[in-house]
């Protein structure tokens, strides 16, 4: 029997048998269930998932406020992207790998690519290396930028 995970959460000598309907800390009697009803307890908070973002919601923009997108990347640097030995390396990083996917499937992937370029050194040093072989230098738009040269841009 395992006992780290069945002891009693009052006492920590006995099985428990019981748990509290409020705290589901479990209890082995009803000793135990006195004494731990000394003090009030509350129920337990939701553990985040840790690969969540909380992320503000989108806003439609009216259509005349919407700029016209990036020219999207040719042939030739998407190429020179998928060809570079930096970016594959890179890419073995299984965080960066998932903070990618998690921006890719976001509903405001330019929040959490701005997020993610000031605060992730990896995803930045990849974001400067694809806009430097694309031919781009970051400025204000890095973020459009970004996106357009990772796949994720807006399409005309």
């Amino acid at each position: 029997m395992d006992k780290t995970k069945n002891v009693c959460g009052v006492c920590d000598a006995n099985p428990s048998k019981y748990k509290c309907s409020i705290c589901i800390l479990p209890y082995c009697s009803v000793a135990c269930y006195k004494k731990h009803k000394e003090t009030p307890c509350e129920k337990p908070k939701p553990i985040p998932k840790p690969d969540t973002v909380p992320v503000p919601p989108v806003e439609r923009v009216p259509d005349y406020l919407v700029e016209e997108p990036v020219a999207l990347l040719n042939e030739e640097q998407l190429s020179r992207i998928a060809q570079s030995h930096q970016i594959k390396e890179m890419l073995q990083n299984e965080g960066l790998r998932r903070l990618i996917k998690m921006i890719d499937s976001s509903e405001n992937p330019e929040y959490l690519l701005d997020r993610a370029r000031k605060e992730n050194r990896g995803f930045m040093e990849l974001s400067e290396e694809i806009l430097a072989i694309a031919g781009r230098e970051p400025g204000e738009s890095g973020a459009e930028q970004v996106l357009e040269a990772m796949g994720m841009g807006k399409t005309p």
